[in-house]
């Protein structure tokens, strides 16, 4: 580099230095000697200014991407006031949030994965599939052992892959049969019907009196086929699975007497035009809280839906379902879970929040918002037994079955008993063969 040149000074001629006495060459060292002292002093003062006016840098903060199911309109707004609390207590992790429907959930964290961008932590209600696949971190390690202690053992159980617990329930709910009271009694019915038969005369009954009501609100859409397959076919004795042979068992006489119960009252005009494309909430639901459905499948988390609904004014009760003579009344039993997704390493960051979240507190929000259900904790779980509400769902729990939510395959087999029942009024058998397929491919597919 030609310093001199480049800053605009003439060369610097050397040849000038012969004529200068050994002590004028003395002095300028001196000069120069001092100069660069100086330059040196200056260059420390200026370091040193700019370590005091400049912050160290601090590692730069973990973020976290969060999936969570959307039970009610509540749940987005609990989420960031829990986000905002648990950022402020754990400086260096940011939480991101996506809240998403449930008809959506499973299929967006299907494609996250798939993306390359998989979540940290997702709550829904299937994880034995991605236990299998590895995606996931033992429940042991997304929870501290004192959290994991107070979750209820039976619902622990139901979270396990060949032995191993992969997700930490949620919350859980059973399934009861609700009816309108100022309907029925209108109708001289004086209690809920216990069997088919007694559904049957009653619907009978409750559309000579109302002819504008359908007596029975059958919802077979996306939203919840699987539940009301499950349920209908319980209570003739059918169940999903087979522990035993390790096989679906859902093309069985169970299962086609209870479809061809329910086409029988389909053709007979006892429910809702075209159930297959009914979905629960904004159809079945929907009328019953109108007042122009009488009898539904419903939940624990059912009457607090229907009072922020239109259904607040709906005289309503709830009773055991409806079973098949000769069979005894089931409920269906229904966990959700939290699961830590090990793709980006982040465990410790899961365990906090998750914790966070467990901490009674946040939990019993977590609870409110999501609308009553049954808690997954025995600490909340002793409140709620004592609930006039969900007291009695609890109680349930002891006849409940559940979805083979343990089986790997059961999310594909799942999807073919929606797809079905969409137009299963139509040919009962068909589906049931169809859905059998289906069943067996996935097991094929997804070897538990």
């Amino acid at each position: 580099m030609k310093y001199g040149h480049e800053v605009g000074h003439p060369p610097f001629r050397i040849e000038t230095r012969k004529t200068l006495t050994l002590t004028q060459l003395g002095v300028i060292q001196m000069k120069k000697r001092n100069a660069a002292r100086l330059a040196t002093i200056a260059a420390i003062s200026l370091g040193a200014s700019m370590a005091l006016t400049i912050p160290a840098a601090r590692a730069a903060d973990v973020q976290i991407s969060i999936v969570m199911a959307s039970y009610t309109d509540a749940m987005s707004p609990y989420y960031k006031d829990l986000i905002t609390r648990f950022e402020a207590a754990n400086p260096g992790i940011t939480v991101n949030l996506d809240v998403v429907a449930w008809p959506e959930i499973g299929q967006k964290v299907k494609t996250l994965i798939a993306s390359g961008q998989s979540p940290d932590i997702v709550n829904n209600d299937v994880f034995a599939g991605e236990a299998a696949d590895g995606l996931l971190y033992p429940a042991d390690q997304i929870v501290s052992p004192s959290t994991l202690a107070d979750i209820i053992p039976a619902f622990m159980t139901n979270s396990q892959y060949k032995g191993v617990a992969y997700a930490v329930p949620d919350l859980a709910s059973a399934r009861a049969f609700f009816y309108n009271k100022t309907i029925l009694a209108g109708a001289g019915i004086k209690k809920p019907p216990a069997t088919w038969t007694e559904l049957q005369v009653d619907a009978r009954k409750i559309k000579a009196k109302y002819p504008s009501v359908y007596p029975l609100g059958l919802p077979l859409g996306t939203e919840e086929a699987q539940g009301e397959f499950t349920l209908w076919g319980g209570g003739n004795g059918g169940r999903l699975y087979n522990d035993t042979t390790k096989k679906f068992t859902i093309n069985t006489p169970q299962y086609l007497g209870a479809l061809n119960f329910l086409k029988g009252l389909v053709n007979a005009g006892l429910t809702e035009p075209n159930p297959g494309k009914c979905n629960r909430t904004d159809c079945a639901w929907t009328l019953f809280a109108k007042g122009k459905v009488a009898m539904v499948d419903g939940g624990v988390f059912t009457p607090d839906w229907l009072s922020k609904n239109g259904g607040a004014a709906i005289k309503w009760g709830a009773a055991a379902e409806p079973h098949a003579p000769g069979q005894s009344d089931i409920t269906l039993g229904v966990q959700d879970y939290f699961k830590g997704y090990k793709a980006n390493g982040h465990v410790n960051e899961i365990r906090k929040f998750l914790d966070f979240l467990f901490v009674p507190a946040n939990y019993q929000g977590f609870l409110t918002a999501a609308g009553g259900f049954i808690p997954a904790t025995k600490s909340a779980g002793a409140a709620a037994a004592k609930d006039p509400i969900i007291g009695p769902y609890v109680a349930l729990l002891p006849k409940a079955i559940f979805y083979p939510g343990t089986v790997a395959a059961w999310p594909a087999c799942e999807a073919s008993i929606v797809t079905e029942m969409g137009t299963a009024m139509l040919d009962p058998r068909k589906a049931l063969v169809n859905m059998q397929k289906k069943c067996d491919a996935s097991l094929v597919a997804n070897p538990s």
